[in-house]
Parts: structure tokens; sequence; C-alpha cells
């Protein structure tokens, strides 16, 4: 019995060192698993407080990009270089077709106000390729969803009315499909007619879509919608730059235009433009117009600020050196800007490849000094050779579509085309059409007799305008034959 019991013993004894190498086993386990748990979730808790850190490094850029968009609108809205009759403007950086308008029929934008904006003005929108279109400020919401009657600095959610906004071809499109992301919104006047091609006047008004699309550049430059829009915006603005003007031999005048540098790029030359008369008149007093320096302010299509800007003596150009907000615009964007279907549809093939035809001339210094106005003396210019049209049935079309509508018009008393050609280049032939008009219709006219013209351009199929009375009679030819001529011939 004793031997019996104690065989039982052992057994249970057998059995509780058996389950503590169990449980120690176990235990082992668990604390492998139990570190490897806890190094998830250090690594979970790292990742996190990454994730974090760079959510306040993104946010507390944004708020330097904000207060850096808002201190340069606060420079143009509050200093002398403000486009006329601007007090306020946004970029429309969101379209939420989503929302609905407090009015059927009303389009709904969102972006932050730069100056101080009042329900019931009424405003400009500018977009696209040089569209400006008139509507109203019906409502206005601010971050809290609260309709408020003005706001300043802040961003906010604007319901406009349609005005001579286009309707959507397609009717079952949303209303604000119309308007497109990163519109300008602003009671800035600019120009009248925004297709004008030598967006004539533009830098008199101050450029306000430009302006207003570059106090925004840093903190929506690296959008490509966005880029891509203030491309175009740049393609449908006038431009001031400041030059020096010498007599010249020849009785004309030799322009000589501005190089500078930039920190970044030190070794290239680049011409300075502003968006505004009062910006650039700001450079002449801050350096420009040392004594001896040029000292005159000159306006410019893009076309031309392309040409010059594209020469032997410069890489590109920079938009308003002296500020607000500068960028760079290298010779190799101006290429492709140039290579654009909204450059050739406004300005012509060829227009910025040579600086004197972009300025008026004919690419030839001593025809520009009896044709043009002025006949700019620039270093680079290639060759032209000017003759009469060839006796051909393209041109004969051409002829008639020229009499017939300077017959309808009282104001055009004679016309003449010649044909320019650049000696490099014979393919890259225009039409140069010389029309003897009152100053105030002269733009009208060409335009009209351009669209007259243009079905029957086939193998010329550009044609450049000049006024008879600008050009420098005493070098003109003094027996002429013209094409149509309400005078006696």
């Amino acid at each position: 019995m004793a031997l019996f019991g104690r065989k039982k013993k052992d057994e249970e004894k057998g059995a509780k060192s058996s389950e503590n190498k169990q449980s120690n086993s176990v235990t082992e386990e668990m604390k492998v698993i139990l570190e490897a748990r806890e190094e998830e979730q250090k690594e979970k808790l790292a990742k996190a407080e990454e994730r974090q850190q760079a959510q306040e490094e993104q946010a507390k850029q944004e708020s330097f990009l904000e207060e850096q968009s808002k201190q340069a609108a606060k420079k143009i809205l509050e200093g002398d270089g403000i486009p006329e009759g601007m007090t306020f403007f946004v970029v429309c950086d969101e379209i939420p077709l989503s929302a609905e308008p407090e009015t059927e029929g009303n389009i709904v934008v969102r972006g932050t106000i730069r100056g101080t904006l009042k329900a019931g003005t009424e405003v400009f929108l500018y977009q696209g390729r040089g569209d400006k279109f008139t509507v109203k400020v019906e409502k206005i919401r601010n971050e809290n969803r609260e309709f408020v009657d003005e706001i300043s600095y802040d961003r906010a959610e604007i319901e406009i009315t349609r005005g001579d906004i286009p309707l959507p071809e397609n009717p079952d499109d949303n209303a604000s499909s119309a308007v497109q992301r990163f519109a300008v919104l602003t009671d800035g006047k600019g120009i009248e007619d925004m297709k004008d091609p030598s967006c004539k006047g533009m830098a008199n008004a101050g450029n306000p879509r430009t302006t207003a699309m570059l106090c925004e550049y840093g903190k929506f430059g690296k959008d490509p919608v966005f880029f891509g829009t203030v491309m175009d915006s740049l393609m449908t603005s006038e431009f001031v730059t400041i030059a020096k003007i010498s007599p010249a031999q020849n009785g004309k005048s030799a322009i000589g235009f501005v190089g500078i540098t930039t920190k970044q790029d030190p070794n290239s030359s680049y011409l300075p433009v502003f968006t505004s008369q009062a910006l650039a008149q700001r450079a002449l007093k801050n350096g420009f117009g040392k004594q001896g320096g040029p000292d005159k302010r000159l306006c410019l299509s893009f076309a031309q600020t392309a040409a010059i800007s594209r020469d032997n003596h410069h890489q590109g150009f920079l938009v308003n050196p002296g500020g607000p907000v500068t960028i760079t615009i290298h010779k190799e964007l101006v290429d492709k800007m140039v290579g654009t279907t909204i450059f050739k549809e406004r300005f012509g093939e060829g227009a910025g490849d040579n600086a004197s035809l972009a300025l008026g001339g004919t690419g030839n210094r001593d025809l520009d000094n009896f044709i043009g106005n002025g006949g700019p003396n620039m270093p680079g210019i290639q060759k032209v050779i000017v003759s009469n049209p060839s006796d051909t049935p393209e041109f004969a079309v051409i002829e008639n579509a020229v009499k017939s509508y300077c017959g309808k018009h009282a104001d055009i008393v004679k016309v003449l085309i010649l044909v320019s050609t650049p000696a490099n280049n014979r393919k890259d032939r225009s039409y140069l059409c010389i029309m003897d008009c009152p100053d105030e219709t002269f733009e009208t006219e060409c335009k009209g007799l351009a669209e007259a013209i243009k079905p029957f351009l086939k193998g010329i199929r550009r044609i450049q305008f000049q006024q008879f009375s600008k050009i420098n009679k005493e070098k003109f030819p003094s027996k002429v034959t013209w094409l149509y001529s309400k005078l006696p011939q």
C-alpha cells in the first residue's frame, strides 16, 4: 500500500512538473508576441508622429504661402501699382458643381478674397483665352457658412449671376460648368476688347487678371492647371518695358532694350517687363533710370515681348522684377508658348520669331525706316526682301476681295499690298498691307479687311497691316500704284 501511494505521488509530481514546463513555454511565447506587438505599436506611433510632423510642416508652409500671397495682394491693392478700378480680386480655385445656389441659374465659386468684396457689386470674370464677362455678386458665405454683406482677406463661397456668360451647350450641364477653375473675379476694369490681338491698353489698365494670378503663384504654381492658366493669361496681356532710345544717323531712333540677371542665373540676361505703367515707373525711380541708363517706357504685346526676349541678347523675360511677385519665363518656355494655338491665332505665324516684325516693321531696317513707326534698329535682324505680289489666280481673288471691302467702307482712302520675304527663309512669306484711313478706325478696318481676305490666303497665309499716316513720307516712293484708291492715280 505504501509503495502504491508513493508511486501515485511521484506521478502527480511528474504531471505538475510537466505543467510547469508547458506554462513556462507559453510564457516565453507570449513574451515574444508581446514584444513584437510592442515594436509594432512603436513603429505605428513613430509613423503617426512622422505623418503629424509632415502635416504640421505642410500646414506651416501653406500658412506661409497664404501670408505671402496676402501681403503681395496688399502691396498691389493698397499701393501705387493698383489696376484701374480694382478694390478686390478672387482667384476661384474651387468650382463646386454640387453646390446649390440660392437662386436657380446662378453660379457658385470659392476662393480667398484679396481686398474687400461686397454683396450686390457688379464685377468682371476673366478666364480662358482672354474672355471677360460681367456678373453680379448675389450672395457671400464665410467659412462658418454664414451669409455676410461683405468680407475682407478671408476665404468665402460666392454666388454670382450668370450675367453675359454663355449658357452651357448641353442643357443637362451644371450652371457652374461654364466657369473654369482659376477664373479671376474682380472689379478691375481691364480693357473693353480682351480679344484684341495687340492687347492694346491692357498695361495702362494694369492687367487685372495677370496681376491676380501672379499674387497667387506661390500657392498654386505647382498645380498644372494653374500654371497653364497663368501662361494663357500672359499671352493675353500687354507689358511695359524700359528702354533707351537714342537718335540715329538716318533721322530715326535706335532702341536699346534692358537685360538684367537673377541670383539663380547670374550669367544670363532677361528682358524685364511690368504688368502696369505704375510698376515700371517705380522701377525707373529705384535704379533703372540712372544717369545715362534706360529712361523710356514702351508698351509691348506678348508677341513683341516673346520676340525680344528670344533674341541673341536675352534668355527669356522677367515679369515685375521689382515685385510684389516676380516670375521668370525662360527662353525654352517662351519657345513653347510661341508654338501654341492660342499664340498663332492671336498673332500669326512667325510673330514671335523676329523682333522687328513683332514691333510693327517688316524685318528689314531700311524698309522699316520708311514704312514703320520709327523702324527700331535692333541687332540680329534678318534681311527681308519686299516685292510686288505675283500675278496669280490667288492674288486676283484677293484683289477683288480688297476692292469689294474697301468700296463699302468710306473711311478707307487707299490700300497697297506688298509681299515680305525673309532672305534666309524664302518660304516664310507674308503680305504687307498699307492702309490710308483715319487713326480712330484703323484697327477696326484692319480686322474687317483681314476677315475679308482670310478665306483666300492659300500660298501666303499671313498678312500684316501698316497705317499710311505713320510712314516716313520722305523715304516712301513717290510713284506707287495703289491696289485700291478712291483718289485718281
